[in-house]
């Protein structure tokens, strides 16, 4: 077989892997102490937010029993937003701290949500905002969370962290075609 017909089969092979490719549920992923936080862009105004195993988190997260807080930033200016979800979670125009969202400095530019929600497999909101459209960083939304025990006190660190965007199936099959590509030319070399 001649480099112009391998060539053509790993086009060909590049592409049926980027027909076939998964669908990634998240556009936006993070993993941090047995817990993973996703966030999914629905449309213009509306972001999904899911955590899950809140309820085998580890590290100084561990006997974690509730869900009071978390806040969502660097995804556009609002003027509010409403979750629909566990908890009873609603929008305060204020800072995710250690007390909850009672700090100074949130407003339009963040959306933090107070609530209690019990630890789970899953738990997941659909947020809706008002105000505004969504417009997420370059480097991913910000995200903190606030963990509390039986008695809602705080447990363990509180997260502020960037969740980085998930990779699009396709950029895995160029990546896998831009390989084969390579290998094809080093084994002609060697010959």
């Amino acid at each position: 077989m001649n480099l112009r017909s391998r060539l053509s089969v790993l086009a060909l092979a590049a592409t049926a892997a980027v027909a076939s490719a998964p669908s990634f549920a998240a556009d936006y992923s993070l993993a941090f102490q047995g817990v993973t936080f996703e966030m999914s862009i629905i449309d213009s105004d509306t972001f999904n937010l899911t955590m899950l195993n809140t309820d085998a988190a580890g590290g100084n997260w561990s006997g974690v029993t509730n869900l009071n807080a978390f806040q969502i930033g660097d995804i556009g200016t609002f003027t509010g937003a409403t979750a629909t979800g566990p908890g009873g979670f609603v929008n305060i125009s204020k800072e995710l701290n250690a007390g909850g969202c009672d700090g100074g400095g949130g407003g339009a530019l963040r959306l933090c949500f107070a609530g209690l929600a019990a630890v789970a497999p899953s738990l997941s909101w659909d947020i809706d905002v008002t105000g505004g459209a969504l417009d997420v960083s370059s480097l991913g939304p910000h995200l903190k969370v606030r963990f509390g025990d039986a008695t809602h006190d705080k447990v363990g660190d509180l997260l502020s962290q960037n969740i980085p965007a998930v990779p699009e199936p396709e950029s895995y099959a160029l990546m896998l075609a831009g390989l084969a590509v390579v290998s094809v030319f080093a084994r002609r070399r060697k010959v």
